[in-house]
């Protein structure tokens, strides 16, 4: 779709329908809907970013990686393709990577909780207790509904005491 262009009724129909299948876990459904857009609208990035939920979704952690990762680079300014992907990349154990992925992502990040609980998460499993301690006060700091996940979370086990 062309810039400006808004959809018509049946593609928003379709991304509704997808939607609607992959909230209720039928990835498969909201997958197949989406394969069913016109060619131009497949490459929008609401597609894509739909796309890259569903394969959270399903686990496809490894495509979803893949899909990810060009997002970020095709879209450097769209905060959901960072998160999306880190969260990829963290269920691979791709601690460093996705680390390096929120660094490298657009400064809009660090203005939101995600970004500093995954961070956190990251500097955890690479040894950087400090620099997780201090990441993870930055996310409480943005949204206290974190803090009970972080205590259950074992991405941050190593700094459960100082919580």
């Amino acid at each position: 779709m062309a810039e400006g262009q808004h959809w018509s009724d049946r593609v928003r129909e379709k991304m509704e329908a997808a939607h609607g299948y992959h909230e209720l876990g039928m990835h498969t459904d909201a997958w197949t809907v989406l394969d069913d857009l016109p060619p131009e609208d497949k490459a929008h990035p609401l597609v894509v970013l739909l796309r890259l939920d569903i394969l959270l979704g399903m686990d496809r952690w490894d495509d979803a990686v893949a899909l990810g990762t060009g997002a970020c680079r095709q879209w450097p300014v769209i905060d959901g393709f960072f998160f999306k992907t880190t969260t990829a990349l963290i269920e691979l154990h791709e601690y460093q990577q996705a680390k390096d992925l929120l660094l490298a992502g657009p400064e809009s990040l660090q203005q939101k909780a995600p970004y500093w609980y995954d961070l956190a998460c990251c500097q955890c499993r690479t040894g950087e207790l400090e620099g997780a301690k201090k990441s993870i006060v930055e996310c409480f700091e943005r949204s206290e509904a974190f803090r009970l996940r972080a205590l259950y979370d074992p991405d941050l086990e190593a700094i459960w005491e100082s919580l």
